[in-house]
């Protein structure tokens, strides 16, 4: 049966291509194509010629790498299957040729059309030059004694969660909300390593306790001011911090009031009534001073 494809294969270049050579299994440059025709001068769009490769039961052959070998020496490449094939014909529409597929080096184009000719001759090289940058312009970009804001992230309206960098390098977490006639209210806190746990599980008590399946009910609250979770800061050693959550008024549908604690000299503190997308915008909050301890690291 391979015997006969080749053969058909054969007959149908040969009626096709008068002009052409055509041999049985030749030698191109270390693989052997079942049939190669070469034209006297490369034309478009096939190139030198057309290598011709008949697969029956041989499945295992790297077609990839082969179609590659052929059309990297300009030769364009029909891979046929035993469904190309008639009794005394073949389907030849399938021809992978050379343009577009591959391109021809920047020699030997004769056959090509000018315009590929002209693409492909040899151009100038290009001109480099080094431009320097003055330094006023990358010292544009340091933020060293400045409060630089990582990120921030709503847990209501007009009140938000926010990881900061101070003008020393300590990394900050606060919490902050706009008052009437355009004042706010805010807290900041050192952080380190060791918080980004707590505050991720605190996250977490706020979503179940606060706002999921395991809020308590008002029997099992104090009556006022029941707390939901409390988190020990462990940013500085000198001074005390804190995050709370709890509910005001465990009586009917309270809200939820989150509060950040921070004890030096005097205990200060920045409360608010928080929503329920509070939860993931903290647990956000806390991947992302995570990652920025990362970065301090690296």
């Amino acid at each position: 049966m391979h015997h006969k494809m080749k053969a058909i294969a054969y007959a149908r270049l040969e009626n096709d291509y008068p002009e052409a050579t055509i041999e049985l299994e030749s030698d191109l440059e270390g693989r052997i194509p079942d049939v190669l025709l070469e034209f006297p001068e490369p034309c478009d769009p096939y190139g030198k010629g057309i290598a011709v490769e008949a697969q029956y039961r041989n499945k295992g052959k790297d077609k990839e790498a082969v179609v590659a070998h052929y059309l990297d020496r300009e030769y364009s490449v029909a891979w046929l299957e035993e469904d190309d094939f008639t009794t005394h014909d073949v389907d030849l529409s399938g021809i992978l040729s050379v343009w577009p597929y591959a391109l021809p080096d920047r020699y030997g184009t004769e056959g090509y059309p000018d315009v590929t000719r002209w693409l492909w001759q040899k151009k100038n090289p290009t001109v480099e030059i080094e431009v320097p940058i003055p330094a006023d312009y990358w010292m544009s970009f340091d933020k060293s004694g400045e409060w630089v804001t990582i990120a921030e992230k709503n847990i209501k309206r007009r009140g938000s969660a926010r990881i900061s960098r101070t003008p020393d390098g300590h990394l900050t977490f606060s919490l902050g909300k706009a008052k009437s006639w355009g004042e706010s209210e805010s807290l900041s806190v050192q952080v380190v390593p060791n918080d980004v746990v707590k505050l991720r599980s605190f996250a977490d008590d706020l979503e179940r306790k606060a706002f999921g399946e395991d809020r308590p009910s008002p029997e099992e609250c104090d009556p006022e001011w029941h707390e939901l979770s409390k988190r020990w800061l462990e940013g500085s050693p000198t001074v005390t911090a804190w995050i709370t959550a709890a509910l005001p008024d465990p009586d009917g549908d309270s809200d939820v009031v989150v509060t950040l604690w921070k004890k030096q000299k005097e205990t200060e503190r920045v409360a608010m009534r928080v929503e329920s997308y509070a939860a993931e915008n903290l647990r956000d909050l806390a991947d992302l001073l995570d990652r920025a301890f990362e970065i301090e690291k690296s």
